[in-house]
Order: structure tokens, then C-alpha cells, then sequence
């Protein structure tokens, strides 16, 4: 389980959601980063080919822009958080053999700044 401002989500229930989305690959990771004292999540996901060729290969245009948007106002209806939505070309995120690696801890290489 993760608390994010408050809110405690489990990683298998974002997963739940993300699998629901036809423009998505399997293959995606959180991201947990410190914004000054606050946790927040960041989700790194790929597109699929279809998704990925329908757009040009252009992950900037606004129809990438608005899948964006679409995950994002999905986990904050089902999941009650606001998460910054990253996408990335088909078969770029890392693969492990076994068990995949779905959280990636980033908090500590971003030092919390001082008032």
C-alpha cells in the first residue's frame, strides 16, 4: 500500500484501472517522487503500437495529450488521487525476467527544500 497526501491506494488497484484502457500496453511504473514535503506519484506508461502508430509516433500531440488527461481524471474518480501521467513509445520501459519492477522509489534523490 502507498499513502500519497493522505490517500492510501494499492498498486494493484491502479493497475486494475490502467488495464482498462485500450491505448495502453501492460507495462507501466509508478514513480514515487517528493515535490518539496509532499509525496506524489508519477506514472510512466507505454502506448500501444496501434495507439503509438495512430498518432504518428508523436507522444506531444493532443491526442496523446488528451489520453493523458483521460488516465488522470480515471484514477482521481476511482482511486481519489492526482497523479502526473507520463507516456512512452511501445517497449521502452525495462523488463525483468520474474517479477516486474512496478514501483520505483525516487523520493530520496530529490532533497525536500528548506523555507
Amino acid at each position: 500500500m502507498i499513502i500519497i497526501r493522505g490517500v492510501n491506494v494499492f498498486p494493484s488497484e491502479i493497475e486494475h484501472h490502467l488495464l482498462r484502457v485500450s491505448e495502453l500496453a501492460p507495462h507501466y511504473q509508478l514513480h514515487r517522487l517528493r515535490h518539496g514535503h509532499l509525496e506524489a506519484l508519477e506514472l510512466h506508461a507505454e502506448v500501444t503500437d496501434r495507439f503509438y502508430s495512430e498518432v504518428g509516433g508523436d507522444l506531444q500531440s493532443e491526442q496523446a495529450a488528451l489520453l493523458a488527461q483521460r488516465i488522470q481524471s480515471l484514477l482521481k474518480t476511482h482511486c481519489l488521487i492526482s497523479i502526473d501521467v507520463r507516456l512512452h513509445s511501445p517497449k521502452t520501459l525495462p523488463r525483468s525476467e520474474g517479477k516486474a519492477v512496478r514501483i520505483v522509489d525516487r523520493r530520496h534523490l530529490e532533497a525536500p527544500q528548506s523555507i
